[in-house]
């Protein structure tokens, strides 16, 4: 699919505004169809890594906020087992390497008990998980009122696991689905969602989570696979789709991938990798990232 916005004599500031905002009313027309139908109290909001969820999320709060109702956002992050646990789990199956991706990570017993709790009461208690620390680090209390509805945020939530745990908890669970959906071209080469994403993730990584290019690299097939075998089976259940593609992100991306990208060594098994993405970027005019609006989704990467 090719990118829906085209540019036009826009100076860089326009041009981001543009997208900005067109991003923007995608998720208000949700937003506004979903509050008009006041029997909706539990939402999820899936999407593969990197695309966008968390902002999606706070952009969504703000709209439910606007229109009189209350928006909680619920992390299935703040699910995850304590790394001992999962650590000792993976060393059972000779792994040894935590894979956050996989449903094994998940207390879906917790996830369970906390949702027939915000079901059936004004009051509950959310896990925090502390992803430095690697385990949960106590619990946040939730007081909500008839009119309030719960957001579940996270790559696990279409899992089979919460699902059924979904289901069994409430009448209509409405499902929204955000990723990059359109493809961007840049010369001769077209660069499809996926590996956009992976663009995004190899400047996150490095940015928030002190992660090099080589171990982004070395995780990505098995990332891939996670999202073939347990995401993108089930998006079909999700009501409402967004395409978080911004056209103009390339140009953001690009000062960052040159810099990162010079961290592969050529003994790298990822080298040729890393070189493909600077040639292909060439052609890209890069764009300062001070023009990136405050709530915009690029902050989760840049």
């Amino acid at each position: 699919m090719k990118q829906h916005l085209e540019r036009t004599h826009q100076s860089d500031q326009e041009w981001i505004v543009q997208c900005e905002e067109h991003f923007s009313r995608n998720l208000e027309s949700i937003a506004n169809e979903i509050c008009a139908k006041k029997n909706n109290h539990m939402l999820r909001l899936a999407g593969p890594t990197c695309s966008g969820k968390t902002t999606a999320s706070n952009m969504l709060s703000q709209r439910f906020a606007a229109l009189g109702r209350r928006l909680h956002i619920v992390s299935i992050d703040d699910f995850y087992l304590d790394n001992e646990v999962l650590r000792a789990n993976s060393l059972k199956k000779g792994t040894g390497k935590i894979d956050y991706d996989s449903a094994e990570t998940i207390d879906w017993e917790e996830l369970r008990s906390f949702t027939k709790e915000i079901m059936n009461c004004d009051k509950s208690e959310c896990p925090i998980f502390d992803f430095k620390q690697g385990k949960r680090i106590g619990y946040r209390s939730m007081e909500s009122g008839p009119e309030d509805v719960f957001l579940f945020e996270g790559i696990q939530v279409l899992y089979p696991e919460a699902n059924e745990i979904f289901e069994s908890c409430a009448e209509e669970v409405v499902g929204i689905y955000i990723a990059p959906q359109s493809s961007i071209a840049v010369g001769n080469e077209i660069i499809e969602p996926n590996e956009l994403r992976l663009l995004r993730r190899l400047v996150r990584d490095v940015n928030f989570r002190n992660t090099p290019p080589e171990r982004t690299f070395a995780l990505w097939d098995g990332v891939r696979s996670n999202e073939d075998a347990h995401i993108f089976p089930y998006v079909d259940v999700c009501t409402y789709r967004i395409d978080s593609t911004m056209p103009y992100e390339l140009g953001i991306l690009k000062p960052y991938l040159k810099r990162f990208l010079t961290m592969v060594s050529k003994q790298s098994p990822y080298f040729a990798h890393a070189q493909y993405i600077l040639a292909m970027l060439e052609p890209v005019a890069e764009i300062s990232d001070q023009l990136i609006l405050p709530g915009s989704l690029y902050k989760e990467f840049i």
